[in-house]
Order: structure tokens, then C-alpha cells, then sequence
């Protein structure tokens, strides 16, 4: 395993199982002070975004029945809306947690947009760089002009449709920089708050069982691909808020839990060279 400033690493990441380690302890050094990260999710903490960031800008849809897929992005680059198979709507139920967020583990700031969840305040305004009749790709960039997330949101039809997004992370300094990158969705599975929840390292999901439910059906969060991360895997929250992009762990619950109101979570690792970017894939699928 590639070890970059292992002490930030292993703690932002402790309480995560990856391929690369087959067990982690818990980890408390001075860098914990130093950095100031709490496990209060920071969705909770800091709430700048007005509800009109759930707003559907870009829709998106095909199929029908068992291959239904409707999805919609708002300006600031949050899926609001995603319901496949027909009938099934997974994410606009109650609030709309959905989005994107980035620690700067060199000096602990981070950055987050969850739509109604809640946002970091420390975000530039979002820019349309393309658009095509399915796909829309959003640039933003942090107020200190330190990062630049750019990501595409493409439909992919057929006999698995999803929701594929593309996110790009630019390291606009001088300075070789370590970012963590994640996606998250306060999932309601089928319009249901209470779901099951576990994880994978490429995966995150939130459903409904056969049985317990008369709507038995679900929501993954899925890594595609090989990313480019020192770190990455999926993680389950019990709770319906977005984390804290420099404590993602914080909120982790050990899956398979029942009848939980939670989130689910991608996150990755990435160490970006001075004007480098890295690039990792996740997409949404219904099931």
C-alpha cells in the first residue's frame, strides 16, 4: 500500500476496511487536534444552501417498467431525483441529501454541497461546461481557489439503466496536495425512510426486504473502475446527513443493519500533484 502523510490517512480513514489493509485500528495523534475534526456529521453543523438547490435542472430519463430510469441534477450538481424502476423514487422523499464533498487533508478544510442537507459555504458559483440530451457536465471551484471539481452526469440506458457520474478533481496549487473525494445520498429506498444499509469497497446501499416491506426494492451507490486513490471503499451511515469530507467514518455503521434512517457514502483518497487532476467514476443504479 502506498502510504502518503500516513498519519492524516490513518485518521481520516480508520474506522474504513479497505483491500489494502485487513484491519485498522483507531488511531488519536496530535494531527487530530491539530486538524480539528469532530464526528459531528458537518451537514448537521453548517447549513448554507437555501431548499431551491434540490431544484431539477437537468432531467434525464428512459425506459419503461423494469428499466425505467429518471434522474435529475440540480445547478450545483446534486441528484434530487432518482427513481428507477418505474414507481420507485429513492432520493426526493422528505429532504434531499445528495451530493459531493472534499477535505484538503493538508490543512484540514473542507468542502461539501449535500442539496437540502446542508452546504459548506466555501464553494464558487457552478459553470454548464457541456451539455448533450444525456449528459450535463458542472464545474465548480472552492472559494480559496485551491480545488476545482468537475463532474458529468450521464444516463445510461438499457437492461440496467443508471445514473453514471464522472468527477474530476483538480489540484489547482503550486503544492502537491492530498484530497479526499467523496459522493453521498441520504437514501429512502422505494419512498421509505427506514431501510437496511451495509457496504462494500466498491459499494454503498440502502433497501427494502421481501417480506417487510410491500416495496422491496433499492438503491446502490457503486465505485466503476479502477480509481486512481491510495484508499477508497464504500461506507453505510446511520444517519440521514452528509459527512464530514475530512471525518467521513464518523457516522459508520457495521452492516447489515435493519430499519435505519441512513446515508451511503463513496470515498476516495486521492494524492494530486501540482496542477494535476485525478479522475474516479460512480454511478447509482436501482434495484
Amino acid at each position: 500500500m502506498k502510504r502518503f502523510v500516513p498519519v492524516v490517512i490513518v485518521l481520516v480513514f480508520c474506522a474504513l476496511s479497505f483491500a489494502q489493509i485487513p484491519s485498522a485500528a483507531r488511531v488519536h495523534t496530535q494531527a487530530e487536534t491539530a486538524v480539528s475534526l469532530t464526528p459531528k456529521s458537518a451537514a448537521e453543523s453548517a447549513s448554507h444552501r437555501p431548499p431551491s438547490s434540490a431544484d431539477c435542472v437537468f432531467t434525464f430519463s428512459s425506459g419503461a417498467d423494469n428499466t425505467f430510469l429518471k434522474f435529475c441534477v440540480t445547478a450545483t450538481a446534486n441528484v434530487t431525483v432518482f427513481e428507477s424502476p418505474a414507481g420507485q423514487e429513492h432520493i426526493a422523499v422528505g429532504l434531499d441529501g445528495e451530493g459531493y464533498g472534499v477535505c484538503d487533508l493538508n490543512s484540514g478544510v473542507a468542502y461539501f454541497d449535500y442539496a437540502e442537507r446542508g452546504d459548506s459555504g466555501n464553494w464558487g458559483q457552478p459553470t454548464v461546461v457541456s451539455q448533450t440530451p444525456t449528459s450535463v457536465k458542472i464545474a465548480r471551484t472552492t472559494s480559496d481557489d485551491r480545488w476545482t471539481l468537475t463532474q458529468t452526469f450521464t444516463q445510461v440506458a438499457g437492461l440496467s439503466p443508471s445514473a453514471k457520474i464522472t468527477m474530476t478533481l483538480t489540484n489547482n496549487t503550486a503544492k502537491n496536495r492530498i484530497g479526499v473525494l467523496l459522493r453521498y445520498a441520504d437514501v429512502d429506498a422505494a419512498g421509505v425512510s427506514l431501510n437496511n444499509l451495509d457496504s462494500t469497497l466498491q459499494s454503498a446501499f440502502g433497501w427494502n426486504s421481501v417480506g417487510t416491506t410491500n416495496t422491496p426494492y433499492g438503491l446502490v451507490l457503486q465505485n466503476l473502475g479502477n480509481p486512481p486513490a491510495g484508499l477508497f471503499g464504500g461506507l453505510a451511515e446511520g444517519v440521514p446527513g452528509g459527512p464530514d469530507p475530512c471525518n467521513p467514518a464518523a457516522n459508520e455503521v457495521s452492516g447489515p443493519v435493519t430499519a435505519t434512517d441512513g446515508s451511503i457514502v463513496m470515498v476516495y483518497e486521492l494524492r494530486i500533484p501540482a496542477s494535476k487532476s485525478k479522475t474516479v467514476t460512480v454511478r447509482y443504479r436501482g434495484f
